[in-house]
């Protein structure tokens, strides 16, 4: 019995089949498993996001000291209440607060569900994440555990109490069901896609072979009729040829067979190298194509092979590519993606994409029965057999459209997803942005009250001694938790990218100065060794932070001492190692031989909140930010810190920094403030922090003026202004009642010009009103309570900025030329002042009184005089009349000029008579020639 045999077409089916089937479920079980891990991941962050977001707004003492007794009393309900918030308004099974008791089991404290409440002391079910919360470290389940109240995954994050150890556990459940149906959802979607792809793939590759199928039928039938022709004319020949000699018959009918043997075999060869580029193109279009074309690019022919797109080509019908593209283009494709398609398929750019890819593709929508679809345009590069190796460049390609909608929108549901989940997690880093500021203000304010009076009595002379003992304890303490609150903000910022570095020159001397002299004194006290050194070259002017530099130097030399036994040694070594392009990369080496650092927690050190061991944070106090925000400003400064440790022997830090090359030398600068001549003017409406404010200044030299309100320091600031004497600094409150420091700022501002510094100080971070404030004209802010240091430092920035010299103002207009108008009813006054301004070639004219002052001014044209001298007392109408009356003149420059009163009336009332009549300035008699050009250079135009 004959046994059949499979014909080729059938064989490429079942194979490529199979290669298909395969390739598919490679692919969709590692796509099923990456987007399971990616969702699993996704989820875990959600709960985590909850389950921290509801710990922060817990009371940790509070809980580590609740007893069964306090059930129903204040302190448990409010925690009660911030529990059960999120138990009614979040999508979870439950969520309830934990606490580890001695036993290492875990125990319910407070559970605010109203049907299945775990009863205070009831034991939880312990997991492997529970453990790990009790440990300090958040976690989620791996897997589900089943209880009394169902099956569930469960997130848990530790809550702190204030000295920083863990006072309870939060933990938030969510059902196993929902959370294993996220996962099976996606991966029921990836299998249906999957199967989809296999089947419309094989579909089309049982077409397009059955096609080519056909055409070789076709080709052997044709070769076959040849043959027979072939045939005939052979016996034709020999029966021509009887009578001719034999042998050279037969030699041609042999010569003549060899030749058609020889063309069999070319034809033979064509049909080949057909099929393989078939079999080529098949492979390059295996995928969910439901047109398909064979393009050659030289000559913009197309041939059809298989088209359900555009239902307008019949396959093996030839066609010119781009202009059936442009067709369709316009009939059928959206608008916003016609010009993307047509760009596409310049031949110039189809290549210069196959040089880069071996397939390349375009994504857009078509129009179909009223609703948008996506679809997908794919080409791949085809190189024939007969193609040399030399022409790299491409002059065929296949191309197929595919329909691509369910595929495309289920990813921007799943983008969707991860953006919803994103902006989640966006809102809860917001709610803790924002829970932290109103904690620090929170605390800052009555710490502001507690250091201000604390400074105030440590400074009142009758202070008994033991009491002074106990004010000096309470600041130490009181400063100590200022600079939790500080790390604590620092972090926030860190963590929110709102932290921002300076880029200003400073002098590196004086940083080194500084620190040295805090350390010097820090290691006298304790018993301990100091070195500091300088190797090598180093500029004396840098730029880049000056404050955030020292911060980091503070918080590694601060450890330093702190963990350092009496009669070790702390050493500083600070070296230049590269110079390039305007920049230097600067070395400090900060080493001890204090405690050390364990090999276990030296990968930790710089995570946030962590700490070797409880001990050693008790003894030494930390909030265990102090690393971690050091290493951050760090990599801000493009630098980088590394730290080697032996546990008992010491440790020796690393810092590389890189900052700006400064041309300035040390005989060129003075960096030091003349704090005697600062003119301050400190607004805030607490007593308090006015008078703590007010001492901090005194112990640096500067002597303050204060006032409660917006509108009282706006009428000080205008006074100030009126006789050319302005502040050169002006600090104000953020909190005030009526107007804000925002708002009173921009007032000031507008009254002021750069004349003077504005610094908002607050208890608030000012993350949130940083550029709403800057917008109103605010040059720094300071952290209530402030120190002087932290004063001086953004006064001599915003000094900078705005060119403020202390004690001197620089002229603005020069006075020779100019021509004034002087009103002045006594003669010997008019005489003196004429000849001053002479010294200056100022020209004079005289008015003796006010009336003759308006009329000389109203009888020139605008700008003739560039300043009006006004005497206050005259016969027949005052100067301030007469400056009121040459305000309301219809003429451009009445309302601009400026004019200054001379008079002897000295007192605040008297210059405020002088501003609301419309004058700009204000100097007594008698009056001094530098007030005087001062003045006049300041307020005319240059």
């Amino acid at each position: 019995m004959k046994r059949s045999r499979l014909n080729l077409p059938t064989r490429v089916i079942l194979l490529t089949s199979a290669v298909m089937l395969i390739i598919n479920i490679v692919l969709g079980l590692t796509l099923m498993n990456q987007s399971r891990q990616a969702m699993k991941t996704l989820i875990d962050e959600r709960m985590m996001d909850t389950a921290k977001t509801a710990a922060a707004m817990l009371d940790g003492d509070t809980l580590e000291s609740l007893t069964a007794q306090d059930i129903g009393t204040e302190k448990y309900n409010r925690q009660y209440q911030t529990l059960s918030q999120f138990q009614d308004h979040l999508a979870l099974g439950y969520i309830y607060a934990v606490r580890k008791t001695e036993a290492d089991t875990f125990i319910f404290i407070i559970d605010p569900d109203k049907k299945n409440a775990g009863e205070y002391g009831k034991q939880v079910p312990q997991t492997e994440a529970l453990v790990s919360a009790g440990q300090g470290v958040p976690a989620v389940d791996t897997q589900p555990y089943t209880d009394d109240f169902g099956r569930f995954y469960s997130a848990y994050t530790p809550v702190y109490n204030s000295s920083g150890k863990i006072a309870a556990i939060v933990a938030a459940d969510f059902p196993a069901d929902w959370y294993d149906g996220q996962l099976n959802k996606n991966a029921r979607t990836i299998i249906i896609a999957c199967l989809a792809s296999l089947v419309i793939s094989a579909l089309i590759l049982i077409g397009v072979t059955n096609h080519f199928s056909k055409k070789m039928k076709q080709i052997a039938a044709d070769l076959s009729e040849l043959a027979a022709d072939i045939d005939s004319l052979t016996t034709e020949y020999a029966a021509s040829r009887q009578g001719a000699d034999k042998c050279t018959a037969e030699d041609d009918i042999q010569a003549l067979g060899a030749r058609i043997a020889s063309l069999r075999d070319e034809l033979r060869t064509y049909v080949s190298n057909v099929q393989r580029q078939v079999n080529s193109m098949a492979v390059a279009l295996s995928s969910d194509y439901r047109s398909v074309y064979y393009i050659d690019l030289d000559k913009d022919d197309a041939i059809c092979l298989q088209d359900q797109t555009a239902g307008e080509q019949n396959p093996g019908e030839h066609f010119r590519f781009q202009q059936f593209m442009e067709q369709y283009t316009q009939q059928c494709v959206t608008p916003e993606y016609r010009e993307g398609l047509l760009s596409f398929i310049k031949p110039e750019n189809i290549r210069q994409g196959l040089e880069k890819d071996k397939t390349i593709s375009f994504l857009y929508t078509v129009k179909r029965s009223g609703q948008e679809i996506y679809e997908l345009f794919r080409l791949a590069g085809i190189r024939p057999a007969e193609q040399k190796a030399d022409d790299k460049k491409f002059h065929a390609i296949s191309a197929g459209f595919t329909d691509v909608d369910a595929e495309t929108r289920k990813a921007l549901e799943q983008k969707e997803i991860l953006r919803n989940a994103l902006t989640a997690a966006e809102e809860a880093s917001k709610a803790k942005t924002a829970f932290l500021s109103n904690t620090s203000h929170e605390i800052r304010t009555p710490m502001n009250a507690i250091i201000g009076l604390n400074n105030i009595a440590l400074n009142d002379p009758e202070t008994p001694e033991k009491i002074r003992g106990y004010l000096l304890k309470i600041g130490a303490s009181a400063e100590h938790l200022l600079n939790l609150i500080n790390d604590i903000l620092d972090m926030s910022r860190i963590e929110s990218g709102r932290l921002v570095l300076k880029n200003e020159e400073f002098s590196f001397n004086k940083l080194l100065e500084t620190v040295n002299t805090i350390f010097s004194g820090q290691c006298q006290d304790k018993g301990l060794e100091y070195c500091s050194s300088v190797k090598g070259e180093i500029g004396s002017f840098y730029i880049g932070d000056n404050m955030k530099l020292r911060q980091v130097l503070i918080n590694i030399l601060g450890n330093a001492v702190k963990f350092t036994p009496t009669g070790g040694k702390v050493e500083l070594l600070v070296q230049r190692l590269a110079q390039f392009d305007g920049k230097s990369t600067l070395q400090f080496i900060i080493s001890d031989t204090g405690i050390g650092i364990s090999p276990e927690f030296l990968p930790h050190l710089f995570d946030a909140f962590s700490q070797e061991n409880d001990s050693a944070a008790n003894k030494y106090g930390s909030s265990g930010l102090g690393m971690a925000i050091t290493k951050n400003i760090v990599e801000m400064m493009n630098g980088n810190i590394q730290v080697e440790s032996v546990k008992g022997q010491g440790t020796k830090f690393s810092v590389l920094v890189t900052l700006g090359d400064s041309e300035r030398q040390d005989s060129e600068h003075d960096d030091s403030l003349p704090c005697g001549d600062l003119a301050v003017l400190l607004i805030d409406d607490d007593e308090v922090a006015r008078e703590h404010a007010k001492l901090v200044l005194n112990k640096v030299g500067i002597a303050a003026e204060t006032a409660v309100s917006g509108p009282e320091a706006a009428e000080k600031v205008k006074l100030r202004q009126a006789r050319r004497e302005p502040y050169d600094l002006i600090m104000v409150d953020l909190q005030m009642p009526e107007v804000d420091g925002i708002e009173t700022s921009r007032q000031l501002r507008n009254i002021v010009g750069n004349d003077s510094a504005i610094i908002l100080q607050t208890s608030f971070s000012w993350d949130n009103i940083q550029d709403e404030a800057v917008q109103a004209g605010v040059d720094g802010f300071v952290a209530k309570p402030f120190t002087a240091a932290a004063v001086l430092e953004e006064f001599k920035s915003a000094a900078k900025r705005r060119h403020i010299t202390v004690g001197k103002r620089q002229p603005k207009a020069e006075l020779a030329g100019r021509r004034l108008l002087l009103a002045e009813d006594v003669a010997i006054n008019a005489e003196i002042m004429i000849m001053v301004l002479q010294t200056r070639d100022v020209e004079t004219e005289l008015a003796e009184n006010g009336k003759i002052a308006v009329e000389k001014f109203s009888a020139h044209p605008a700008g003739y005089y560039d300043a009006i001298l006004m005497d206050v007392c005259m016969p027949e109408m005052d100067g301030l009349e007469a400056t009121k009356v040459i305000r309301t003149l219809d003429r451009p420059d009445a309302k601009t000029i400026p004019i200054i009163a001379l008079t002897a009336n000295a007192f605040d009332e008297d210059v405020q008579k002088s501003l609301q009549a419309g004058l700009n300035a204000h100097l007594s008699k008698p009056v001094e020639s530098q007030a005087l050009f001062a003045t006049l250079e300041s307020l005319i135009e240059p």
